[in-house]
């Protein structure tokens, strides 16, 4: 199958971009890697970068060369400007652009040619495709190739590719017929630096005709004659809801515009272009019976892709699929074929089309929901698997079956009953938020992100899901991407101390230690202070050096939960004050509470060096008792590298 992909939002960082789209099941992603109308948009942070690699290994898209990421340069730049003011200003945007996609590891990025800005090309003129350029587009073409070697003179190494795109000739802008997008290559003195994009939409409206199978091979041919079958790195698969050769750039719903189903399989079967990204730039604003527009798009997309020849041969690969995640051997929870005493050969519509429960099953599913409200979780088990039994094509039953397993504590049957519910309505809030708590307890961490990202599509403004989201990025060590969700949670309810405790941790491991305190002392005011709570404040206090007020958070820390971790923890803070004789003796209570607490006898031995040290190394009971510290702290842990140095370089003791 060809790799199906979308334009996905980067707001927040590009890092969302390439989380929208292993949400959405796709394939690859094009973004946007700045904003795209700026002028000095700003530049990517360490941590945005960071973020970006992390999502890239959680998508299995580490490698440059497979081409699962492509780059779409800004609306703005224009190389055939005639304005060399104007054109230097577009070339230094291309060249931060560039920049930007050697450093996230991008090698395709998209470009528009640009448009010459002289005497604009007759309107419905319907021999312009065979014409030759005139003056004015053969001196834009020229511009755009000097401004091209001219960034490839900048940009010695770089092994980003600029793919031109097509245009749908409006105006005056250049690209609309495929032999001037060569013309460039032929042109540039290094032709291996660039490659094309070629839009369907575009196309079309170009004049193209692509709407029966003659036209589209006819218009396939034509391209890879002037371009090259290989050069093409790049395709927009987008329908147009203006005529053929309108010159309209209006992008519709695949299968709703005037291309036809030809002009995508002409491209979608061809074997050389099958690792070649596919690209949606079609709307997205509303849902398709609860489905995100692109993941309906991608869907029609892929189904075309298909021969009708191979299609009795796909049913049998699409059963076995489905099948595949529905069954889990040794669980309670059974599946579709299973309750109903079947074997497993459903049919596509079986299995894909949910089924609405009659007025008895909904009665009966609401007297199990009550259950599970009252703690009767076996009951309202046996009363969900009774209805499934009879219809199982139920994704609220479903969802039932996994609430009540998770009630239960057996996530492993919860995740299974959930997947079952998602087979059959990928639009179920519950179904995907459920398997992702069940896949983040089970520490399925990336699959647990997945559910998530899929039921933040249907509810982006579900406090729930974007609190869990947060926590499973903290569990992968992600804060960055962690802090878009923790504070989308808080916004959604600033009363919420636990997601003011959220937020904090994702600030205080991206380093921003004086927002954590924030957020801390806030969840302090909202809620009764928890240990945790008063440890992470005094932590973020102390890594903004405010010492006495870790002190502070500390002692409050001993009185209502006066365990040696808490001693240990205000020997720790008073020892960072400066109050020594505190610190020991804090450090001391804690090993008098619980003599194994390492950790204490570590703090003490640390104020006796301090002290044998700060003596002028004159004491030896101080050198003993440091000693004697450190070596019980050895016999609890002796996974202990840097107390073994200490005892190594200090020397105390006998």
């Amino acid at each position: 199958m060809p790799r199906i992909g979308s334009h996905c939002s980067a707001a927040g960082g590009p890092a969302h971009a390439v989380h929208e789209a292993i949400a959405l099941g796709l394939d690859c992603v094009q973004v946007f890697t700045a904003n795209q109308r700026q002028w000095n948009p700003k530049s990517l942070g360490a941590a945005e970068i960071h973020a970006w690699f992390e999502a890239l290994k959680i998508a299995g898209w580490s490698n440059p060369e497979d081409h699962r990421i492509v780059s779409h340069n800004s609306y703005l730049v224009n190389l055939a400007n005639p304005d060399a003011t104007a054109r230097n200003r577009s070339l230094a945007l291309q060249r931060r652009e560039l920049e930007r996609c050697e450093q996230l590891g991008i090698r395709l990025c998209v470009m528009h040619p640009g448009a010459h800005l002289g005497a604009a090309r007759k309107p419905g003129d319907p021999n312009a495709l065979g014409a030759q350029p005139t003056s004015d587009e053969q001196e834009g073409l020229r511009r755009i190739a000097r401004s091209m070697d001219t960034l490839h003179a900048e940009l010695r190494g770089i092994k980003v590719i600029t793919c031109l795109e097509n245009t749908v000739g409006s105006g005056t802008n250049l690209g609309y017929r495929f032999k001037d997008l060569a013309r460039i290559r032929d042109m540039v003195r290094e032709p291996e630096r660039i490659a094309f994009c070629i839009d369907t939409c575009h196309a079309v409206a170009a004049g193209h005709h692509m709407d029966t199978p003659a036209s589209a091979k006819a218009t396939v041919h034509d391209m890879i004659a002037a371009l090259g079958e290989h050069s093409i790195k790049v395709f927009h698969l987008n329908d147009s809801t203006g005529d053929c050769g309108s010159r309209k750039d209006r992008h519709a719903h695949i299968g709703a515009g005037t291309c036809g189903s030809s002009a995508f399989a002409a491209i979608l079967r061809r074997r050389a272009w099958a690792r070649t990204p596919m690209i949606l730039e079609t709307p997205k604003e509303g849902s398709c019976k609860g489905q995100p527009w692109d993941v309906v798009n991608a869907a029609k997309l892929r189904a075309i892709a298909r021969p009708a020849k191979r299609a009795a041969r796909s049913l049998a690969g699409i059963v076995l699929v489905l099948g595949m995640l529905l069954v889990l051997p040794a669980c309670k929870t059974r599946t579709l074929q299973e309750i109903r005493g079947e074997t497993p050969s459903p049919t596509i519509t079986e299995t894909l089309q949910a089924g609405k429960p009659s007025v008895e099953e909904a009665v009966t599913i609401e007297k199990a929901r009550a259950k599970i409200d009252r703690g009767d979780y076996e009951a309202a088990l046996s009363m969900f698997q009774d209805v499934l039994r009879e219809n199982p094509k139920l994704p609220d039953a479903w969802v039932g079956v996994g609430d009540a397993h998770a009630s239960l504590k057996e996530w492993t049957e919860a995740e299974t009953a959930y997947a079952n519910a998602t087979t059959l309505d990928n639009g179920n809030f519950e179904a995907h938020f459920g398997r992702g708590k069940a896949q983040q307890v089970l520490n399925r961490l990336i699959d647990a992100i997945r559910s998530y990202h899929r039921a933040l599509l249907i509810r982006p403004e579900d406090f729930d899901a974007n609190l869990n989201m947060a926590t499973a990025y903290l569990q992968l060590d992600q804060p960055q991407s962690s802090i878009t969700y923790a504070e989308k949670a808080v916004k959604l309810k600033p009363d919420s101390g636990t997601a003011r405790i959220n937020l904090g941790v994702a600030y205080e491991r991206a380093g921003r230690a004086a927002d954590a305190v924030a957020q801390y002392e806030t969840a302090a005011e909202l809620m009764e202070p928890t240990p945790q709570l008063l440890i992470n404040l005094l932590n973020a206090y102390a890594q903004s050096k405010r010492y006495r007020e870790a002190v502070n958070a500390a002692g409050l820390l001993v009185r209502i939960a006066p365990t040696a971790n808490s001693w240990e923890r205000l020997g720790w803070a008073c020892f960072r004050q400066g109050d020594f004789p505190r610190s020991l003796e804090s450090y001391r209570e804690s090993v008098r509470v619980d003599p194994q607490h390492w950790p204490g006898w570590n703090g003490v031995g640390v104020n006796m060096l301090n002290s044998w040290l700060q003596g002028g190394r004159k004491d030896s009971a101080q050198a003993e008792q440091a000693t004697a510290a450190f070596r019980k702290s050895l016999q609890i842990n002796p996974e202990q590298v840097k107390v073994q140095k200490l005892l190594q370089t200090y020397k105390v003791g006998p």
